[in-house]
């Protein structure tokens, strides 16, 4: 089960419904007509993960690539290895965390100190002077989503996990590991969904509106990692559609987000669901003021990863058939069925022009993301040929 284009409980429903569409060949999104893409990336597969992995906090300490968490229904073999790795189930969530360095890659995926807290998935994350934060999540056992603020580190030889507990959220979220951006020292966070049961249904889901009314799929909230004793602080409202699995990145010291999933907690029975949501947003952290940006093509679940302080990568992703437009207007998508993407599109943050470059070479929707210079790191995801909570790790070299 888990998050993504088949959120909650009801995903193994969607899974057998889609089944057929597993050898479908991905396309790039309709009515992309933009000009040559600025750069080219060169895809490579890394070796694969201990196992199927979907929404691990994905990032980048001491040099090394750290996945901690996530959730899967594709355990390989793992537990013959690791037989805690789900407490005692044979899958789900877990809070393993694996650490592969690219200066050993023969050595593949090591365990390193395992996550703190609840096992869960979808923390969201960010790396800063060398430190992971880790920042909610969510699992199906009550509360269902979460508040900590956890941080790791490599120091000595040894990775070590503390609690940050002046940095507890103001409302638990689901942040699908990457509704981050990191400007300086500071983490934002935006672009999240909480999942708990709405009113009449029948179990939790995810909703870009949060209980007690929390405005978590619209609300932008800052943590200065200088000052962790301040805690986290709520910055002006985006005043778009409220969205989660959101593009979520900072480019030239402006914070973006390019698209995401938009889910209302009260709907009709004909509105009831996921939708595209396109209206994108930059935000001025200087002026503390919001600006619209052009449409993203339809679509959602890209990861949004940023280059050169320029040029933000959406990588992946997957399409609803109908899109929920600021107006309130909801149109079927182009063409009118759900669709996973190998695509990667390329937002340049200076002309606002967007294009498509080198596709992934499996596809796959919001695969936990990292860059460190020109490399790209995407590992898991949903939705993958091989498996549907891939084990792919795809390696990213890119070339202007």
């Amino acid at each position: 089960m888990g998050t993504g284009p088949f959120p909650g409980w009801r995903g193994w429903l969607v899974v057998a419904v889609l089944a057929g569409l597993w050898a479908a060949r991905s396309v790039a999104p309709a009515g992309l007509r933009g000009p040559k893409a600025p750069l080219r990336i060169e895809w490579r597969l890394g070796p694969d993960y201990p196992m199927g992995i979907q929404d691990s906090a994905l990032g980048v300490v001491d040099g090394q690539v750290v996945s901690a968490g996530g959730f899967t229904r594709r355990p390989k073999d793992i537990l013959a290895t690791h037989p805690d790795a789900f407490g005692g189930k044979r899958s789900g969530f877990t809070k393993l965390t694996f650490a592969f360095d690219p200066r050993n890659e023969s050595a593949g995926w090591q365990r390193i100190a395992d996550m703190p807290g609840q096992a869960r998935q979808g923390p969201a994350v960010a790396a800063v002077d060398d430190a992971l934060y880790l920042m909610g999540g969510m699992s199906y056992d009550p509360p269902h989503t979460y508040r900590e603020t956890y941080r790791l580190r490599h120091e000595q030889g040894k990775w070590e996990w503390q609690e940050i507990t002046s940095a507890r959220l103001p409302w638990p979220v689901y942040g699908a590991a990457g509704s981050t951006a990191v400007i300086g020292r500071s983490i934002y966070l935006f672009g999240v969904a909480d999942f708990f049961p709405a009113p009449g249904a029948k179990g939790p889901d995810f909703h870009v509106e949060g209980r007690e009314g929390n405005p978590v799929g619209r609300a932008l909230l800052v943590l200065d990692t200088s000052h962790l004793d301040a805690g986290w602080q709520r910055l002006p409202d985006c005043p778009g559609l409220a969205q989660f699995d959101a593009g979520v990145a900072a480019a030239g010291g402006k914070l973006y987000r390019l698209g995401g999933i938009h889910t209302p907690v009260t709907l009709g029975k004909d509105r009831a669901g996921y939708y595209n949501a396109v209206d994108s947003w930059r935000y001025d952290p200087a002026a503390r003021v919001w600006s619209r940006l052009a449409d993203m093509p339809q679509g959602t679940n890209r990861r949004a990863l940023t280059y050169a302080d320029r040029y933000i990568l959406l990588v992946a992703g997957y399409k609803y058939g109908q899109t929920w437009h600021l107006d309130g207007t909801v149109k079927n998508a182009d063409p009118p069925k759900d669709v996973f993407e190998d695509t990667v599109l390329v937002y340049d943050a200076v002309t606002g022009q967007l294009s498509s470059t080198n596709s992934l070479i499996e596809r796959t929707s919001y695969p936990s993301s990292a860059i460190v210079g020109n490399t790209i790191y995407c590992l898991g995801g949903e939705g993958g040929p091989r498996l549907w909570h891939p084990a792919t790790f795809h390696i990213g070299k890119i070339a202007d």
